[in-house]
């Protein structure tokens, strides 16, 4: 269900109006009844404009994507049913669009079995210093034929222990390094794989709980050498976008804190070169802040240039970096967020969204 998140605040109004939903503005929100069970209290639903995400205040359910509203709405997955309103050209007043335009991709979901063909061979992670335990949680495994031959393939489950998707790593210098098969932006990894000796046991899911924290990485590599050092409370994005599904996530968790921490991509022998993941981490930061207060959101790169390159002497150092952030963070990813629009590399909803930084450090 990709790409509702970047349709109009009219798209939604106007659905939303067909629906019957009567609409409350409170700025960068609506809310309105819960008409998919009977409600008639008007601050039910809270419903933001610019992503469509919704959650349900009586029943206290997470925030979710603006196609599960209309699931509940309908009471239904059918496309067909859905598929209308999830179009980027939608409008009430045109004909119905026909079959092929209702189309709404699904995520792929590939058989258990692919994990047959997975060899137990950890040798390329344990040279890394990643211990064999931490590879076999992750059902990982060198592949031994199709797309991902010769690659170290993690993967990716969905909440339904379906299996959605691969992430391989290469491991003979080729290019590229990392190979995905699947929709990346329907992941949220690894919070669904459970403990292969422990059923029902989900080690991300209760270390999250327990820490009280979320840490936000680009990589399985930084993944892989952060719970070697013993942090299990970190989900990884595939790059530098955090991306709706995992958004919303994000905001239905019960954490204090938030921290991106993606690669720090300085390079000291060019003082004018852009560090990409500072850049990234700001941006994702700035569309949080939509939905979240400063205070439990943060930005900690490692110490190094990614966490997979990182000695135990670097975890210590990047984990009293971290508990010892003061107040004065926000200002600081203010001045560099300033530097960005100056220097064109902000735009969008981040960019609209600074003034919201600007407003919280004055």
């Amino acid at each position: 269900m990709s790409g509702t998140s970047d349709f109009s605040v009219e798209h939604y109004r106007s659905v939303l109006e067909e629906l019957g939903y009567p609409l409350v503005d409170r700025g960068h929100f609506w809310q309105t009844k819960a008409l998919f069970r009977g409600g008639d209290n008007m601050t039910a639903i809270q419903i933001f404009k610019d992503s469509g995400v919704w959650r349900d205040f009586v029943e206290d359910t997470p925030p979710s994507p603006f196609f599960k509203l209309l699931q509940a709405h309908f009471n239904t997955t059918d496309n067909k049913i859905i598929g209308k309103f999830l179009q980027s050209d939608y409008s009430s007043g045109e004909k119905e669009p026909t079959l092929e335009e209702k189309k709404v991709t699904m995520p792929t979901v590939f058989s258990e079995s692919l994990l047959e063909d997975l060899l137990p061979h950890y040798k390329f992670y344990n040279d890394k210093g990643i211990n064999s335990t931490i590879l076999k949680s992750l059902k990982s495994g060198m592949d031994t034929k199709g797309k991902m031959v010769n690659r170290f393939v993690f993967p990716i489950y969905n909440d339904c222990s379906q299996i959605i998707g691969f992430a391989g790593r290469d491991m003979a210098n080729r290019s590229p390094k990392w190979k995905l098969i699947g929709r990346k932006t329907t992941w949220l990894y690894p919070y669904y794989i459970s403990d292969i000796d422990k059923r029902g046991y989900f080690p991300t899911q209760e270390a999250i709980e327990k820490a009280k924290s979320v840490i936000i990485v680009e990589s399985i590599g930084d993944l892989l050498n952060l719970r070697q050092h013993g942090f299990y409370n970190v989900l990884v994005c595939f790059g530098l976008d955090i991306s709706p599904l995992l958004m919303c996530h994000l905001l239905g968790l019960n954490t204090d804190k938030i921290i991106i921490a993606f690669n720090n991509d300085s390079n000291k022998a060019d003082p004018k070169s852009k560090n990409r993941g500072a850049q990234g981490a700001v941006k994702n930061y700035l569309k949080l802040l939509k939905h979240l207060s400063p205070e439990r959101l943060s930005i900690c790169l490692p110490i190094k240039n990614d966490f997979g390159d990182m000695s135990s002497e670097d975890f210590s150092l990047w984990q009293a970096k971290l508990s010892h952030q003061d107040s004065d963070l926000p200002s600081k990813i203010l001045t560099f967020a300033e530097g960005m629009a100056e220097n064109g590399d902000l735009s969008g909803q981040p960019l609209k969204n600074l003034k919201l930084l600007r407003s919280y450090v004055s």
